[in-house]
């Protein structure tokens, strides 16, 4: 915190060359006060914004807040939060017997966070039936479920694939698991994990080829359509041209939830303005998934439960904007919204390492309610900030011992969760 709020927001001034007009508030606290500020209140007036420099030692007025959110501030902030990116906590994974034998399984996606149109020459975002120039970013994640350690937080322009954001991941260590969504799906990609080590599972893209052992073409659907057993489990190869080998399994659906999933795709094929295939609507009522993990190391129940784990990076942006609201803003001008943005952005990631420093864990623990638990210190947190380090320390050691009192509470529970259905595949 100390390197995040000064060194990095100092160099960034002498790079801008920024003249710090208002000498009671440099620019090391005036981007204390939006994050500490927006950390207590997400919904924060620059009134409220105004009360929080005070418990940081500075009296100001919200006018001259609101004069300060420039391009400049803008620039400043968004340099911080790549330095804040960048910092990762040393955590002991967490024991679970089925994931033991990867050295970490990441999950990664994406969120849209919308932007005044003004903006789209910073973050450009994809263009509607107008051709109007739109403007958003995305929020791109990947972290290890293990250790709840984010490994790739970055934003892109809205409109960039993310396919194409993947490329410019840092690579994740030999022996680990990666789940993404079909987003990501780039036989490319799978074929150069493979290469390194990496294993992989994904669903299966519906237009893609696929050829037998023998390397002959055969379809899928009429597999299905034929098949009387409950799983398939079979090696083949996919891409016309790649021809890439992999493990296909499939894992037939109850009634409930085929119908679940054909109502998901005929969704989708609304907002999208197009007609849903018969052949889609009747794969609907299997669990199809790629992979290059062997039948050795995982079943096809064993592949369909951890599958799951990939929801915990939706649960994660959730997270985000229902706690800590970065997809809303009081504010109408252009560059006040973008310096919200970054950052609220920035106190995500500060709360996220006080989670994981306090003791919260991915699947096993709900992370709304530690987010929000911990909110409730956010004021503590910026009273000690503002007078020491052991201010602060006594701060965070109050905060453990209170997560490890509401351990029962913050804990997921139930027949249908994550980790309940590790434990049954585990121990069937």
């Amino acid at each position: 915190m100390q390197e995040l709020f000064h060194s990095s927001v100092n160099q960034k001034v002498q790079e801008l060359g920024v003249v710090q007009r208002i000498r009671k508030l440099p620019y090391v606290l005036f981007i204390q006060t939006l994050v500490c500020g927006w950390f207590e209140t997400p919904d924060a007036s620059y009134a409220d914004l105004a009360n929080t420099a005070q418990d940081l030692g500075v009296h100001i007025s919200r006018q001259a807040i609101a004069k300060r959110m420039t391009p400049e501030t803008a620039e400043i902030l968004k340099a911080t939060l790549e330095v804040a990116a960048t910092q990762v906590l040393t955590v002991r994974p967490q024991h679970l017997p089925m994931l033991d034998q990867f050295t970490g399984v990441y999950v990664q996606d994406s969120t849209w966070i919308a932007l005044p149109d003004e903006l789209h020459t910073i973050h450009e975002g994809p263009r509607n039936k107008s051709k109007r120039p739109k403007s958003s970013l995305k929020l791109q994640l990947c972290f290890d479920v293990l250790t709840g350690t984010f490994h790739h937080f970055d934003l892109t322009d809205g409109v960039t694939p993310d396919s194409k954001a993947a490329e410019h991941f840092s690579p994740v260590p030999a022996g680990s698991l990666c789940l993404a969504d079909l987003g990501y799906f780039s036989l490319d990609a799978f074929d150069k994990m493979t290469q390194k080590g990496i294993f992989w599972i994904s669903k299966l893209k519906a237009n893609c080829k696929l050829f037998d052992t023998l390397e002959e073409p055969f379809c899928l659907t009429e597999r299905l359509i034929s098949e009387t057993a409950d799983t398939i489990d079979l090696n083949c190869f996919i891409g016309a041209t790649k021809k890439l080998p992999i493990r296909l399994v499939a894992l037939r659906l109850s009634e409930e939830q085929a119908n679940s999933q054909r109502r998901a795709i005929k969704r989708d094929a609304r907002r999208r303005g197009i007609t849903p295939s018969k052949e889609r609507l009747k794969r609907a009522e299997w669990y199809i998934f790629i992979t290059n993990v062997d039948a050795t190391r995982l079943s096809v129940e064993q592949i369909a439960a951890i599958v799951r784990i990939r929801w915990q990076v939706e649960l994660m942006f959730k997270c985000f904007k229902s706690v800590g609201s970065v997809n809303k803003s009081r504010r109408e001008k252009p560059y006040s919204i973008l310096c919200e943005v970054y950052a609220k952005l920035i106190t995500q990631l500060l709360r996220h390492w006080i989670m994981i420093a306090s003791g919260w864990r991915c699947i096993h623990h709900n992370i709304i309610k530690t987010a929000r638990l911990i909110n409730l210190y956010a004021r503590q947190i910026t009273i000690s900030f503002g007078k020491s380090k052991t201010a602060l320390r006594k701060t965070l050691e109050e905060i453990k011992r209170t997560l490890l009192k509401s351990e029962k509470r913050i804990r997921n529970q139930g027949k249908n969760t994550t980790l309940e259905h590790l434990q049954r595949v585990e121990n069937p």
